[in-house]
């Protein structure tokens, strides 16, 4: 995991007019249309969103629609989130943010005409926490990497 930022639970959220900070508190969102409500409602994601990760995946690589130039989803509560789904799939979640963080940050786009975003998710957690999140994640990327 090199693009989720693993911070503590008390660390201030900066906040900014070019900015959208969309905070995902895990005691609040128990399954998946609880977030993608969230996410829609905060990023303004167009009415052809699919409601799913494939879907979800392309609306982050795209969010032209925005003006603000920085993106930054915090997720609190981590335990807690998406706890009436499987762990595997929480944590597919949390590697697909992986992936679109990376792919904002090498910014390989084709169109000139593509407004680069600044794309950042933190995860709010202890150290034990961010130990087994960064874990999972590593082990999805290493199951990725057999594939290819």
């Amino acid at each position: 995991m090199k693009f989720i930022r693993i911070a503590s639970p008390d660390t201030e959220i900066k906040r900014g007019n070019n900015k959208i900070v969309v905070e995902i508190n895990g005691s609040e969102i128990n399954d998946w249309k609880a977030l993608y409500d969230l996410i829609t409602e905060n990023l303004h994601f167009p009415g052809y969103f699919g409601e799913n990760l494939d879907a979800l995946y392309d609306m982050l690589l795209d969010l032209q629609w925005l003006k603000q130039d920085t993106i930054e989803l915090v997720i609190s509560d981590y335990q807690k989130l998406l706890s009436d789904e499987d762990e595997y799939e929480k944590n597919e979640f949390l590697f697909l943010l992986e992936d679109v963080c990376r792919e904002w940050k090498e910014g390989d786009f084709e169109d000139d005409e593509w407004e680069i975003k600044k794309f950042r998710v933190m995860v709010l957690c202890d150290e034990q926490e961010g130990s087994r999140i960064k874990e999972a994640i590593d082990s999805m990327m290493d199951d990725v990497e057999e594939i290819d």
